[in-house]
């Protein structure tokens, strides 16, 4: 089984904000530093277990409906205020996923980063109750 996190802040002082748009079209992205090559080298599976962050906390839990592509593979209808805080290109790491937002007294905080895959055996444990508690 794959864990990784997604952080929903972007810019230098966390000004740009997507957690809004990964909720509204089911799907987690991230910039990968380094371009198409790292995309390929970080891809995850069809039912990977997904912490998504806003700063530093996990405020939702997802399940990855579809193997991870770049960005611009999902055509998706980003409106106009979306497009503007959004990079569609190849080097963009997302996914279509299943999200369960977490009620606040379940949130759980969790390190810096935009994407990565997540090794902390603690934070597996909490990810793998909550989906239980959140899915049923």
């Amino acid at each position: 089984m794959q864990y990784v996190k997604f952080g929903s802040r972007r810019g230098k002082e966390g000004e740009i904000k997507l957690l809004d748009i990964f909720y509204n079209h089911n799907i987690v992205f991230a910039e990968v530093k380094a371009g198409a090559e790292k995309v390929k080298e970080k891809k995850f599976l069809k039912g990977t277990r997904i912490m998504i962050a806003d700063g530093l906390k996990v405020v939702a839990l997802g399940i990855a409906e579809t193997d991870s592509d770049s960005l611009d593979k999902f055509n998706i209808k980003f409106n106009k205020n979306e497009l503007d805080r959004v990079n569609i290109s190849y080097w963009v790491i997302a996914a279509k996923v299943k999200i369960y937002k977490l009620e606040e007294n379940d949130y759980f905080s969790t390190t810096i980063g935009k994407f990565y895959h997540v090794k902390n055996k603690e934070k597996i444990k909490l990810t793998d109750e909550l989906l239980e508690k959140y899915s049923k």
